[in-house]
């Protein structure tokens, strides 16, 4: 599905496979799966006792820029398959935040290398969710990786097909209503909004965006900036929204808005992590600004592609610069609800949590 049908993968091509420890007998079934549609793979390892100690030593100036036989190797792909890592999600989270990104400082580059040349590739999620950072999200290792693997292998047309239609009726419409028995009941408008589905293909018009020569598995979500939402109402969770940075899970929030403001809001995981965030979010971070809905038939609790479970929405305050919007927001805030009912205008589009 990913190789042969996301990225379409064809004879002769150069494909690079970037792995870790943890990854490695994925990336091997990708190396095999590579070959057998008649491409060349290249294999990309990554060290992770290698790569801790020279975080450990603060050793960060080669981690400032690719090697010039990366970047190269970049420029010349055609496809990239790229294995999160480290394995140890935890501890990467425990680091201050000034530090964390001080070993990923290339990344720029990365993307400066692969719209050079005109890459098309796929971030693989399943390489976040070792066994440490899975079960504080109450999974053991192997159901998370089960979960992501089916959730990755979902028919990428059949979700396209689902996302064009929503993404038509949501940017012509001028009104949504959400509602679910557990007492959400949301109305805002959509005037203006930024819509786009993504599901898995890298096509000319994902590679015209910064970040879109990457896709990223599983997915499967139309997102949607809304930056005049003037929400009313109320929206209660049923489903967990999981943060991989923090390795916190966020459960049965209930957010209340009045006059297109956040006026309530309660949690039950999250609180704490929520409110500090809040507290420095500055302009902007009581609106409502972003929903996606899912389009995913085997999304459900798949973290960290929880969101893209079918006909669930996922809804955020904040910023949400990152889908096309203008909420400059310094914080963002998420809580979704799978079952629901939605109507644009009237029109059911989304009836208990199926798309129509």
């Amino acid at each position: 599905m990913v190789l042969g049908k996301n990225l379409g993968t064809a004879k002769g091509e150069s494909v690079i496979i970037e792995t870790w420890p943890h990854t490695l007998e994925y990336a091997r079934a990708f190396v095999e799966e590579t070959r057998r549609l008649g491409a060349v793979p290249t294999l990309l390892y990554e060290d992770e006792p290698a790569w801790w100690r020279a975080v450990e030593a603060k050793n960060f100036r080669p981690f400032a820029k690719l090697s010039k036989a990366e970047k190269a190797a970049v420029a010349k792909a055609d496809v990239y398959v790229h294995f999160f890592g480290p394995e140890d999600q935890v501890r990467l989270s425990a680091l201050p935040s000034g530090i964390r990104e001080k070993p990923f400082a290339w990344n720029e580059e990365w993307y400066d290398a692969a719209h050079k040349g005109n890459l098309r590739g796929v971030r693989m999620s399943i390489g976040l969710v070792p066994d440490g950072l899975a079960e504080k999200f109450g999974m053991t290792g192997d159901e998370l990786r089960e979960k992501l693997a089916k959730a990755g292998a979902a028919d990428t047309a059949k979700m396209a097909r689902k996302g064009a239609k929503l993404r038509k009726l949501v940017e012509k419409g001028a009104e949504l209503h959400l509602r679910h028995s557990n007492g959400t009941d949301l109305t805002f408008q959509l005037k203006g909004v930024h819509a786009r589905a993504d599901v898995g293909i890298v096509d000319a018009a994902a590679r015209k965006r910064r970040y879109g020569v990457l896709t990223n598995n599983p997915t499967g979500l139309l997102m949607v900036a809304v930056d005049k939402a003037n929400a009313t109402g109320k929206f209660v969770s049923n489903r967990a929204v999981y943060d991989l940075v923090s390795a916190r899970r966020f459960t049965d929030t209930v957010l209340s808005f009045e006059g297109g403001k956040l006026a309530h809001r309660k949690f039950g995981d999250g609180a704490k992590e929520f409110e500090e965030a809040f507290a420095k979010g500055g302009k902007g971070r009581e609106a409502l600004s972003y929903f996606s809905i899912g389009l995913n038939p085997e999304g459900n609790e798949a973290a960290p592609a929880e969101d893209t479970e079918e006909g669930a929405v996922l809804i955020s305050v904040g910023n949400n610069t990152f889908a096309g919007g203008s909420n400059k927001a310094k914080m963002r805030g998420f809580a979704m609800v799978a079952g629901a009912d939605i109507e644009v205008d009237g029109k059911t589009i989304v009836a208990g949590g199926r798309i129509r």
